[in-house]
């Protein structure tokens, strides 16, 4: 029995372990991606909230206007650094899951080495007893026989 039989059912865990963890891996890159996309669009929204608020009023009208446009500015920052701590929680969430996934794998491919290991020990102590018994036979045939022994 050759060795990838041995371990077929082994490699096969191996292979789905191994999709999980790329999976596992793609999902934490666009965890990544939206936390710089809602860190982006947080900068853009406090930045354009402190250049509203630079900016002087001529009339009460102009002034009351700006109040309500800063008040829904500074609303709209509230709401995107919440979508940043939630993108975060997700990227956090999914790092974990990529880190268990990847540990998952690891395991996988250090079993199937002891295994091979193991094997190959096994093989060795066989063939070390086979040449044993040969040259065991090889002693024995070339040993002196007593006089008057039968062939």
């Amino acid at each position: 029995m050759s060795r990838n039989e041995k371990d077929r059912g082994m490699r096969a865990v191996a292979r789905v372990r191994e999709v999980r963890e790329r999976d596992s891996r793609l999902g934490l890159l666009d965890a990544l991606n939206s936390v710089r996309l809602r860190e982006n669009q947080l900068e853009e929204l406090e930045t354009a909230l402190a250049q509203a608020n630079a900016r002087e009023a001529d009339t009460l009208d102009d002034f009351a206007l700006s109040r309500h446009l800063l008040s829904a500015m500074a609303h709209a920052v509230h709401a995107a650094r919440i979508r940043l701590d939630a993108s975060r929680t997700v990227a956090t969430e999914a790092h974990s899951r990529w880190q268990a996934d990847k540990a998952r794998v690891r395991a996988i491919e250090h079993l199937l080495e002891q295994r091979a290991l193991r094997r190959a020990e096994e093989a060795d102590r066989a063939e070390a007893r086979e040449v044993d018994d040969i040259v065991g036979r090889l002693h024995a045939r070339s040993a002196p026989r007593p006089r008057g022994a039968a062939s």
